[in-house]
């Protein structure tokens, strides 16, 4: 599997956004933030992770060896164990907590973003065979 050519646009932009994540997740807070389950905190969270799945998605896509799986379902184990993980990484974060909601709003996000996508995906398959049939 050729993962580092260069060709690989998506494959390369959701490398360089996971690792975005894992930068923002590092750097130490000056306030510990309020533990509540409904906030703004939350969306961003969703936010995050729903544009992680679709470009988890559209990555996998691009790979030919990755086309006998179900990218969708790849996408889906990667996002919310990267969710996992980033969370139990911020447990040893100075100023940062883990969450388990915020957790939550990342499989959600991530839940989200793979079902627009699959979506997209769907009707744009659909229309180029009516187009081309």
């Amino acid at each position: 599997m050729k993962l580092f050519n260069r060709n690989k646009k998506f494959t390369w932009t959701a490398i360089f956004y996971f690792c975005l994540i894992f930068v923002q997740s590092s750097i130490p807070s000056q306030h510990v933030p309020k533990m509540t389950i409904l906030s703004y905190d939350k969306i961003i969270h969703a936010g995050i992770y729903f544009i992680a799945a679709i470009l988890v998605v559209l990555a996998l896509h691009e790979h030919d060896e990755l086309k006998k799986y179900r990218a969708e379902w790849l996408a889906l184990i990667f996002t919310v164990f990267f969710g996992f993980t980033d969370e139990l990484h911020q447990y040893f974060v100075q100023g940062r907590h883990a969450s388990f909601w915020d957790f939550l709003a990342d499989t959600l996000g991530s839940v989200l973003g793979i079902i627009v996508i699959s979506h997209i995906m769907k009707k744009r398959k659909q229309k180029q065979e009516k187009n081309s049939g």
